[in-house]
């Protein structure tokens, strides 16, 4: 009975990873996790991360049945998730890039920081699995954390060590999701040189005089996070400079701040 249990388990690694070559849509890779991978390693949602960690500058994707865990909810405020990620880079570099597990995870704290529809599902995920890919050519890393209800999240070496490779070719096959903008977001958008709400509130502390560190600290995120934001802002509204892109937008820049 046992050897039959083992046999089975291999088939559906050997056919997970057979289904894996087939995905082309994000539709097709949500299907292929909960069909293939959800019965070899539960987990309710999969987020992954990739980019500059070392500038916090990340793009996302969700795979998730549960409708305020997506990757539009992520992306309507993402800052403190970006933060969470970031950290989570850093172990498992500190962890010489291996894939590790923390059980009895508790996201009280960043809901706290940032109470969204995305962290309010978090609250519910009680342990959680990352899986680190280094991108030495793209310079695009990658990190795959598996979030679970469960107090305990398991799963073997060996069969991780077969399905991630091919769960990671998967995904960079599949186009990332973007946030969806309404018209008046649109219009509002424009008016301000096309930036994101992000940058705006950002260039509103930036109108207050608030240096880059302090306003690091009102949004929870890192000085050189806002450096390579106002960057973005600088680059949309055809400015050099703090002072200029408070001008352009009608605001005087208090004179008692440095730029």
């Amino acid at each position: 009975m046992l050897v039959q249990r083992k046999q089975s388990h291999w088939e559906g690694i050997l056919h997970a990873i057979q289904n894996s070559y087939a995905i082309k849509r994000h539709i097709e890779f949500f299907n292929w996790l909960k069909q293939d991978i959800h019965p070899l390693m539960r987990h309710d949602v999969l987020l992954a991360a990739w980019g500059d960690f070392a500038a916090g500058e990340l793009n996302f994707d969700v795979s998730s049945s549960i409708p305020e865990a997506s990757t539009q909810r992520l992306l309507e405020d993402s800052a403190i998730v970006n933060y969470l990620m970031c950290n989570l880079y850093k172990r498992w570099v500190d962890n010489d890039e291996r894939w590790f597990i923390i059980n009895r995870f508790d996201a009280s704290g960043i809901h706290q920081q940032s109470p969204t529809p995305f962290t309010q599902q978090l609250l519910k995920m009680h342990s959680l699995l990352v899986y680190g890919v280094r991108d030495t050519r793209g310079k695009t890393d990658c990190i795959y954390v598996f979030f679970d209800r469960s107090k305990e999240f398991y799963v073997p070496d060996q069969m991780l060590g077969m399905i991630m490779p091919h769960l990671d070719a998967a995904i960079r096959r599949v186009g990332h999701l973007s946030p969806v903008v309404k018209d008046e977001d649109l219009l509002d958008s424009l008016a301000h040189g096309g930036l994101s709400d992000r940058e705006q509130e950002i260039l509103h502390w930036v109108r207050t005089g608030k240096t880059n560190l302090e306003i690091g600290m009102i949004l929870n995120i890192s000085p050189n996070t806002v450096k390579n934001h106002l960057k973005r802002i600088f680059q949309k509204l055809d400015v050099s400079c703090r002072a200029q892109a408070v001008a352009k937008t009608g605001t005087v820049l208090p004179t008692s701040r440095p730029n």
